[in-house]
């Protein structure tokens, strides 16, 4: 039997978008010979819906587009995730669900099991637990039916496990293939994670599974894609492209191991993964174009190789924004890299409203502004010219800081913390030069290498470096992913090996920011734990 896998690319709430590409996704399956075709978890309306789902109509156009996409299942059975209706009078409004579409009509309803609510999560904030098992059967073969989290229940994988395991039903019960669908964000690692997971899945069902995961960016998440079949012996009998909506074909039928069409280097997978995630979240957001400062710096260049190639080369506009502190070969190195991307460039000198200020602050003050002031101003003279343009031209501002800025607060608030969205915002230093040198990798010298070698600076004052100030980056970007994605705390730093001089510094830094984070534009998520929806920590706490 020919089964296709839709990893389709839903926009949360465009009912008409999304069905209208449903539709035609089921329809080439159709002609293509596939007898079954899977669409991701909740594909009608878009994951994660959040809050939407509270609102006057949303569930009901749900419903009415899945009646929709039901009409066209002849010929062909559809899997299709949605959203329904919670029939009891107590618990949860909702369900989140599978609908098995066939002959023009709804034959079955699987409802999620196991309700994440941890991280990026929130699903029992919305919906009830499903409790029935679902197994129908297909030119003889038996398929069993889940949603993304219910196949995911081993300690392996998950910290606590669920009391509950959905697996348990499918068990000898001679079932032929386990259908999993599902909206599972990406983050570095988790497709190779995935894949060791579900063989371990299929193992304990003693069936194969088939994967089918959603594809693009929704705001801070992203989605792979990245489905496959995996049988029980852990082979990988079929699988998708990362990062590319695709209709990808399974034949019951195959035995043979299949290469992985996957990155082959972290510096592919975050490019590939920032790039969808920035052209998604502009397209989704119905903006025409971008803008962002170009400092000559390696996280603003990097910003500009990603949107360029996300929004095409003409859509992104590039700034510099000099003063009196800003060096030639930063002013060089922004202008070879708009000159390399073919991207409309400008420079505008910001030093007559800087000198302005600080004779202004002397008249309204009676003393000259100190040193930390005057340092803060100018990234945010510089943003308010940048979202001046912004708005003259309706175009979107790209944030530029990185990880380890952030995680210190070393982006000025109301400075280069703001923008539109974040593209750098959940990598450190080191992984913003690892992907500079993939971006240079490619063919064009995008990048300058003066770019890659100068020690980073801000170029606030005279002869300033990041250093003095920050850790050094090789301290400072492990401290980082251990605090942030690991949630270790200072002792166990110092007990790792960590100086206690730097640990020190960090957490002074770290904790004295927070309120700083909790103004973020969206970050796009390419880790285990961004800034953003799957953090929540308390501004006014004792850190």
């Amino acid at each position: 039997m020919k089964i296709a896998l839709a990893q389709c690319n839903p926009t949360v709430g465009d009912f008409s978008g999304n069905t209208n590409r449903i539709l035609e996704l089921a329809q080439e399956a159709k002609d293509a010979g596939a007898r079954l075709v899977l669409f991701p978890e909740l594909a009608v309306c878009g994951y994660p819906p959040r809050d939407l789902l509270d609102f006057d109509g949303f569930v009901e156009k749900n419903l009415v587009a899945l009646e929709t996409i039901s009409k066209a299942a002849k010929g062909i059975s559809i899997l299709c995730g949605h959203i329904a209706k919670n029939p009891a009078p107590a618990g949860k409004p909702y369900f989140n669900s599978a609908a098995l579409l066939q002959d023009g009509k709804i034959s079955a309803l699987y409802q999620k099991q196991l309700l994440p609510c941890y991280d990026v999560f929130d699903e029992g904030r919305y919906f009830e637990a499903g409790k029935t098992p679902v197994i129908f059967t297909l030119d003889s073969l038996r398929f069993a039916v889940t949603i993304c989290e219910d196949a995911w229940n081993f300690p392996a994988f998950l910290p606590r496990p669920y009391i509950e395991q959905p697996l348990h039903a499918y068990r000898d019960k001679n079932i032929d293939w386990i259908l999993n669908i599902s909206a599972s964000p990406f983050s570095l690692g988790k497709p190779e994670m995935r894949l060791r997971l579900f063989a371990q899945a299929s193992a304990f069902s003693k069936a194969p599974v088939i994967f089918c995961n959603q594809v693009g960016g929704n705001d801070e998440l992203l989605f792979d894609g990245c489905s496959f079949v995996v049988n029980p012996e852990g082979r990988t009998l079929s699988a998708a492209k990362a990062f590319s909506e695709e209709i990808h074909y399974f034949d019951t039928e195959a035995t043979n191991d299949k290469a992985l069409p996957w990155p082959t280097s972290q510096g592919q997978w975050l490019y590939e993964a920032l790039v969808l995630g920035t052209r998604d979240y502009m397209r989704k957001c119905g903006a025409k174009g971008a803008c962002l400062g170009l400092s000559g710096g390696v996280d603003s260049s990097v910003c500009a190789a990603i949107a360029t190639e996300a929004l095409g080369k003409k859509a992104v506009t590039g700034v510099c924004l000099p003063t009196r502190y800003t060096s030639n070969a930063s002013l060089e190195d922004a202008e070879a890299v708009a000159k390399a991307l073919d991207m409309p460039f400008h420079v505008l000198g910001i030093e007559t409203i800087f000198k302005l200020f600080e004779n202004l602050w002397k008249e309204w003050f009676h003393h000259a502004a100190d040193s930390l002031t005057l340092e803060n101003v100018q990234p945010r003279i510089r943003m308010t010219i940048l979202m001046a343009l912004a708005n003259s031209r309706r175009l979107f501002l790209l944030n530029t800081s990185n990880k380890s800025e952030i995680a210190t607060g070393y982006a000025t608030l109301y400075g280069d913390s703001s923008g539109a969205l974040s593209i750098l915002g959940d990598l450190t230093k080191h992984q913003v030069y690892q992907l500079a040198e993939f971006i240079n990798s490619r063919g064009n010298m995008i990048i300058p290498k003066r770019v890659l070698e100068r020690p980073p600076t801000a170029e606030l004052r005279h002869h300033q470096t990041d250093q003095d100030t920050l850790p050094p980056y090789s301290i400072l970007d492990p401290m980082v992913v251990a605090v942030v994605e690991g949630l270790k705390g200072t002792d166990t730093l110092i007990q790792e090996g960590f100086d206690t001089q730097w640990v020190e510094k960090f957490s002074k830094l770290h904790a004295a920011s927070e309120y700083k984070r909790h103004q973020l534009p969206p970050v796009i998520r390419v880790s285990s734990r961004a800034f953003g929806i799957g953090r929540r920590i308390p501004v006014a706490s004792v850190k």
